[in-house]
């Protein structure tokens, strides 16, 4: 545990900065959309209301450019080195926050918006994959997850700050966090040492763990060793195209891409997105929007913390079942709540309470497994030759989802129901725990080479 209090921490923690930046980029929209509804051009860049398809424009272009951003930063990091990709995952978004500061044209906001998706897309394929190639199998599950707890303090900034400050200077201190990582990990972060093994760089992955163990050269060695032997016995240099000629390949990306779309399926977006309609439900009508919003975010950024202590206690499969189970209470619930309040005569005057009780259990759940841990095990499923191409693929699909269940969140609602739309997100949820009883294996403390083991026998 001691090694972990050292320079690997320390790099973690750095690049947990570009984690938060990429959810600051998600919840932007909260406080934002209102100052652009406003008249009042001292609130409001465009001196005019938005109209809502340029809000759905605005809100959606982000999704969009996150499907995208994934491939550019998978080749960068494949071809010149995860450091200068994730380095590169910072430059589109301080540029997006730049432009959002000073701009008066939506043309402008929506090319912002697409650029900080570019950033995010990226940012989820390669922050994981970084975090688990410098970890030591023994503490890779509570490095992995950490990242978490800096995504949701990136969902809590924006409710916290954004509704209280000019929308000029709300995005300069937005853009100021992307900045700082920018200059600290230039300065403190090494390159992968597995990385570099896998470039034939023995010297500099050398130099790599030397700086993360804090070791001596003798330990250093052995941990080199130890990798090589990882990559001699499961890696050969690949392609895109060798994802699905491997069978243990294929089963990871099945793995891998189950969890991300069930992340999605859990709709968790869309609750984000409704956060004040739920509260305004709850029957404390004087509870003010921005309030509840940033309760939201409390609960979000305080429920992340349980989880990097757990990962490598409990193991990753025990976390997402807990999860999956909890998530699809809280929408039997939720739902059940919208049901009788909206397709019967039943008074749910008594029981107001349990929209706002469901949305506090569902962030909870989430994040204890749903949140951090599909990144993490999809990150440790495959070896170094296809890894930077799967998790492009992967991060993908997740925004496709994702894209797909914000844009048709209110369709669904008027087809079936708004309490028949919480429980099917609840359904999706209970099909995963099943899936992930039969088929998702336990990676807690194993080896790149022992996990390949074991998708092989499966």
């Amino acid at each position: 545990m001691s090694q972990i209090l050292g320079y690997t921490l320390l790099t973690v923690l750095t690049v947990d900065l570009l984690a938060t930046t990429g959810d600051l980029a998600i919840t932007w929209t909260s406080p934002v959309l209102t100052k652009l509804y406003s008249n009042d051009s001292e609130i409001n860049p465009f001196g005019r209301p938005i109209t809502a398809d340029e809000d759905s424009w605005i809100v959606s272009l982000i999704n969009i450019g996150a499907m995208i951003g994934p491939f550019p930063y998978g080749y960068i990091a494949d071809k010149y080195g995860r450091k200068i990709g994730l380095l590169a995952v910072s430059v589109p978004s301080i540029v997006s926050f730049l432009i959002l500061a000073f701009s008066r044209s939506v043309y402008l906001y929506y090319f912002a918006r697409l650029l900080s998706g570019i950033s995010v897309g990226g940012g989820y394929t390669l922050l994981p994959m970084y975090v688990a190639e410098i970890a030591e199998d023994s503490n890779r599950g509570m490095l992995s997850a950490s990242l978490n707890v800096f995504w949701t303090l990136g969902n809590l900034i924006p409710y916290a700050v954004g509704p209280y400050t000019p929308i000029v200077w709300f995005n300069i201190i937005l853009a100021c966090i992307p900045a700082i990582f920018f200059v600290l990990f230039f300065i403190i972060g090494p390159e992968s040492p597995r990385y570099l093994i896998e470039k034939k760089d023995i010297v500099g992955a050398e130099k790599s763990l030397m700086k993360l163990r804090s070791q001596n050269k003798k330990a250093v060695e052995a941990e080199i060793d130890n990798i090589k032997l990882g990559i001699k016995q499961t890696e050969t240099k690949g392609n895109f195209l060798d994802l699905f000629r491997s069978r243990v390949y294929i089963k990871g990306l099945v793995i891998s891409t189950v969890l991300v779309v069930a992340q999605e399926l859990s709709g968790i977006s869309a609750v984000l997105f409704y956060t004040e309609e739920i509260f305004t439900s709850s029957g404390d009508g004087g509870m003010a929007p921005e309030l509840s919003s940033i309760v939201t975010g409390i609960v979000v950024f305080l429920s992340s913390f349980a989880t990097p202590f757990l990962s490598d206690r409990w193991g990753r499969r025990l976390l997402i079942l807990i999860s999956l189970m909890g998530v699809f209470l809280s929408h039997l619930a939720l739902g059940a709540y919208f049901y009788l309040q909206t397709s019967t005569d039943v008074d749910v005057t008594g029981i107001s309470w349990l929209p706002l009780f469901s949305l506090i259990m569902f962030f909870v759940m989430y994040n204890f497994g749903m949140g951090p841990l599909p990144w993490t095990v999809s990150s440790e499923l495959f070896p170094v030759s296809v890894k930077s191409y799967a998790a492009s693929l992967v991060s993908c699909v997740c925004w496709t989802t994702s894209f797909l269940v914000t844009k048709f969140f209110n369709n669904l609602n008027e087809a079936i129901g708004q309490g028949q739309t919480f429980w099917l997100f609840g359904g999706f949820c209970l099909a995963t725990w099943v899936f992930t009883i039969f088929f998702v294996p336990e990676t807690k403390g194993k080896s790149f080479q022992e996990i390949q083991e074991i998708l092989e026998k499966r």
